[in-house]
């Protein structure tokens, strides 16, 4: 009775059309369209929900309800192309109030589960880590082979010497000690009641004082320990084979990162006795891989340092134009007017920041790579224009002395700058924040064919252990401050030129790294 009564109080929506035959088809083939996407829409997210079993109930009903708006978008649609010819205005209404309240609950949802869903991993991260395990795992199944071949080896010697069964257990002691990862295996309780050299070295302590204990026995770090029991007794739970990573302190090297392979250990009737597992010692790995990352974001941001140069420098040249305007304005006009004297001081220093914008955009790009004679005096004053940013605004008074400024060396200019820029950098780091303290850099002749340059600091200057591996890739000295590839880099470069590096504790206090170079000969200059 309700839809007849619409019918006699209503028209039909094709009246407002003026039942144009054109515009009623524009209409119903565009309605028609979209409810027919709408209606595919919600089969395909049915179907992969009904696919998905590993998702979330949140996500789930997330995409269930989206399924229902699109689908209820859709009945919208056709209830329009009915309203062409019957006004069912009222059931229409609450068709699109029925839609309303599903986008809304729809929106709250999807609204609640963002956070989530922005913390999943992107598809290049997770790619990158299964390749990382792929790896990790080729490398675990060559060292299962290579003691399964030992441990082959070992089992046919045992049958040839049955009557000895001590000279049996020496053998296999003897395999399992030649492994250099970390074999062991505990009981029910993680109890210990096997462990092969290795890693009775990592613990610290002879057999008979790991034997029987626990990780909370001679573990130092209790939070260290009841992690790795947890992980056994997650294989004694579950009763198959885990494979994880692991931090363990080493008596000597301190934290280190372990790829551990562990299994349930069961006697002859098939029952589980405990746990039986093999680490790896994948900190320098981890090291390299998170270096090279480093490095990889190093140069985004030296590609990216550059295009801001070259933005910065054309408002910059702007501004100088501005004030030049400014300055001859006033001059014609008010000759001694007050504000003539911070115009050119700001002048001059626009000028200042574009030169400096030019050099660190010429530092970055990394010049045109030839080699010519260069003023050894020149090169170090740009380079330590760009070193010493910010150096003043941490109280270090900086001195650069030249032995004579007609000194020159074949070189590429813009490879010495980084040399300069690296040990300068490498100055202000070492010199303390407290106190006054300088920073000291010379030119000149070092006999009758080299030329020198030395960066002198008042830091703390370094042992002679570390002195042996200063110009190592990877071994920094700043900790986890450092890539440990600046001075091994500077190496590199000088070498290249024909040159020698080296660093000195200074007698007093600090310490100097200098770096020699074949002066240019004279037709050459």
């Amino acid at each position: 009775m309700g839809g007849f009564d619409q019918l006699q109080t209503y028209m039909p929506h094709g009246m407002c059309l003026l039942w144009k035959p054109e515009l009623m088809l524009l209409h119903i083939s565009s309605d028609a369209l979209i409810a027919a996407a709408y209606f595919v829409i919600p089969i395909g997210i049915a179907r992969f929900v009904r696919n998905r079993h590993d998702l979330d109930p949140s996500h789930r009903s997330a995409a269930l309800l989206f399924a229902a708006f699109i689908g209820l978008c859709g009945f919208t649609h056709v209830a329009a192309i009915v309203t062409l010819w019957y006004p069912f205005y009222v059931t229409e209404g609450w068709l699109k109030a029925a839609t309303a309240v599903v986008s809304v609950a729809t929106a709250t949802l999807v609204l609640t589960i963002v956070p989530q869903l922005l913390r999943l991993p992107s598809p290049r991260t997770l790619q990158r880590e299964i390749d990382q395990h792929r790896a990790t795992l080729a490398e675990l199944t060559a060292a299962r082979a290579e003691l399964a071949q030992r441990v082959t080896a070992t089992e046919d010697e045992l049958h040839q010497v049955e009557e000895s069964y001590a000279l049996a257990d020496n053998l296999l002691g003897a395999v399992i000690n030649t492994i250099p990862g970390l074999i062991y295996a505990k009981d029910m309780a993680g109890r210990v009641t096997m462990a092969n050299r290795t890693t009775l070295e990592l613990i610290g302590k002879p057999w008979s004082e790991v034997r029987g204990q626990t990780d909370l026995d001679f573990l130092e770090d209790k939070d260290k320990a009841i992690a790795v029991m947890a992980n056994d007794r997650n294989v004694l739970e579950f009763e198959r084979s885990h494979e994880l990573e692991e931090l363990v302190d080493h008596p000597t090297k301190g934290p280190r990162i372990f790829l551990s392979t562990k299994r349930p250990l069961r006697d002859a009737a098939g029952a589980v006795t405990g746990i039986v597992g093999m680490s790896l010692d994948i900190t320098d790995r981890k090291r390299v891989e998170a270096q090279i990352n480093q490095s990889s974001r190093v140069s985004a941001m030296g590609d990216m340092a550059s295009a801001l140069a070259h933005e910065l420098n054309q408002p910059l040249g702007a501004i100088s134009m501005y004030l030049e305007g400014v300055k001859i304005a006033l001059l014609r006009d008010a000759p001694t007017h007050p504000a003539l004297k911070p115009v050119e001081l700001a002048r001059e220093q626009s000028l200042r920041a574009g030169d400096i914008i030019r050099r660190l955009r010429a530092f970055v790009s990394g010049g045109d790579k030839v080699r010519r004679p260069e003023s050894v005096a020149e090169v170090v004053d740009d380079a330590c224009r760009l070193g010493l940013l910010g150096a003043g605004d941490i109280n270090i008074q900086t001195v650069i002395e030249h032995e004579s400024r007609d000194i020159r060396a074949v070189m590429d200019k813009i490879e010495i700058q980084q040399v300069v820029v690296n040990l300068v950098r490498n100055a202000v780091e070492a010199t303390p924040p407290h106190g006054r303290n300088k920073i000291t850099i010379r030119t000149g002749r070092d006999g009758q064919s080299n030329a020198f340059v030395a960066v002198e600091d008042e830091g703390g200057g370094f042992s002679e252990e570390t002195r042996a591996i200063l110009f190592e890739p990877f071994k920094s000295t700043k900790g986890t401050k450092g890539m440990g590839v600046g001075l091994s880099l500077c190496r590199t470069i000088v070498e290249s030129h024909g040159g020698t590096i080296r660093g000195e504790t200074n007698a007093r206090v600090g310490a100097t790294f200098s770096f020699l170079l074949p002066l240019a000969l004279q037709d050459e200059a």
